[in-house]
């Protein structure tokens, strides 16, 4: 009985196992031994010869190995030798899979919490009844964590401070609520009880139609509502500090939508218009009230004084449609090409020279940003309703 080991190359789908085979064992212990290496089981195992003196088709497990010749094949046990390896095909799957490095972890396995934090998408909100402009703003704001943060301190800063307006406490106390709920699941949530405190702060919004149903609303009007009442509520220290601190600013809102914006008002009807009088000082008998301290000659101007402000804004507008009504011929194609569209124009102003009020120029720049700016994409323009009942006008579609 031989008890040489045979040198061997098995083949195994893309893989090359090298075993050394020992024909007194048997084909149970090639069996066993390929087990171990490859994972796959006895008996799915089909071992075919690639080399030519070997077994005919599958190797059964009562054949002989012994009965092989192995004389022109390399042996261990030999000093030398020129043959080459025994080479065997095996064929079969393995039944046991090698686990992964890192577990894979499915979606629908993690608690709801876990879920929303990773989900492709965020959570939305349930229309309930026109109340698409009320879910599109609150969207918008869920990206701006230090408002968020300063909802939560407000709740807890206002906890039993009855001087607050109650229908102001309890929306900002609903709104904070729903950016809970959103951060808790990956389905839609419903804000019922954020519908009804909306209704009770902002009364216009509960408006309803002929047949009861709500009627469409503004979410440009609910968004400035929205600070509006925010500003108002969130003034303690605390919750302001967070944000991005300005001198002067009181609330959390100013802090961080706040745009510091100066305004330069100038008369067209005055512009370029000067007293022709001119006093002559090198006469030293004419009397003369004017001080000139670099000319002989001095001109009177009688310009209206440029009126400068500064103001605090809370948003910028960009004209999408290119100007103020539907006349208007401008086309935007950039954003700031509309944002510079409301930054400047025409207003009537009482003119103090002119005893009348008259056509000034408005030139606004932004003196100071915000930690985020927000930007209002006007669809609207005002038209004049002369022949309607109320005469007051309506809002028309730029689009």
């Amino acid at each position: 009985m031989s008890t040489s080991a045979i040198k061997a190359v098995v083949k195994w789908g893309k893989k090359t196992i090298e075993i050394e085979l020992i024909p007194s064992n048997g084909v149970i212990a090639l069996k066993s031994e390929l087990e171990d290496k490859t994972g796959v089981p006895q008996e799915r195992m089909k071992l075919m010869p690639k080399s030519k003196g070997l077994w005919k088709g599958l190797l059964k497990d009562d054949f002989n190995l012994e009965s092989i010749d192995y004389s022109k094949f390399e042996s261990n046990s030999s000093s030398g030798g020129g043959g080459s390896p025994i080479q065997i095909l095996l064929m079969g799957s393995a039944s046991k899979l090698i686990a992964p490095k890192v577990k894979t972890v499915f979606l629908e396995d993690l608690p709801a919490e876990e879920a929303a934090k990773v989900a492709a998408e965020p959570s939305g909100l349930v229309n309930l009844g026109n109340t698409c402009y009320m879910n599109s703003v609150v969207q918008c704001l869920r990206a701006v964590p230090v408002l968020r943060d300063g909802l939560t301190r407000y709740a807890t800063a206002t906890a039993i401070d009855t001087t607050r307006n109650p229908s102001h406490r309890l929306f900002l106390s609903n709104l904070r609520d729903v950016y809970t709920n959103l951060d808790r699941t990956a389905t839609p949530v419903t804000p019922s009880h954020l519908v009804v405190s909306t209704k009770m702060a902002f009364p216009q919004f509960a408006q309803t139609g002929p047949g009861g149903q709500p009627m469409q609303q503004d979410a440009e009007e609910f968004f400035s509502g929205l600070l509006t009442i925010a500003a108002g509520e969130t003034t303690q220290k605390q919750i302001i500090k967070p944000a991005f601190q300005w001198t002067g600013v009181d609330n959390l809102i100013d802090a961080l939508f706040g745009i510091e914006m100066e305004e330069t008002l100038t008369c067209d009807e005055l512009e370029g218009a000067t007293d022709a009088t001119t006093h002559d000082t090198t006469n030293t008998n004419t009397t003369t009230d004017v001080m000139d301290l670099d000319d002989t000659k001095h001109t009177t101007n009688t310009l209206e004084p440029p009126v400068t402000r500064h103001d605090l804004h809370r948003k910028l507008v960009c004209n999408i449609q290119g100007g103020s009504d539907a006349s208007s011929q401008v086309n935007v194609t950039h954003i700031m090409e509309g944002i510079s569209l409301s930054l400047n124009g025409k207003v009537q102003k009482r003119s103090d020279v002119l005893g009348r009020d008259a056509i000034w120029t408005r030139r606004q720049t932004m003196a100071r940003l915000p930690s985020v700016l927000v930007v209002q994409f006007g669809r609207f323009y005002w038209k004049e309703t002369p022949d309607s009942q109320d005469h007051t006008g309506v809002k028309c579609k730029v689009m």
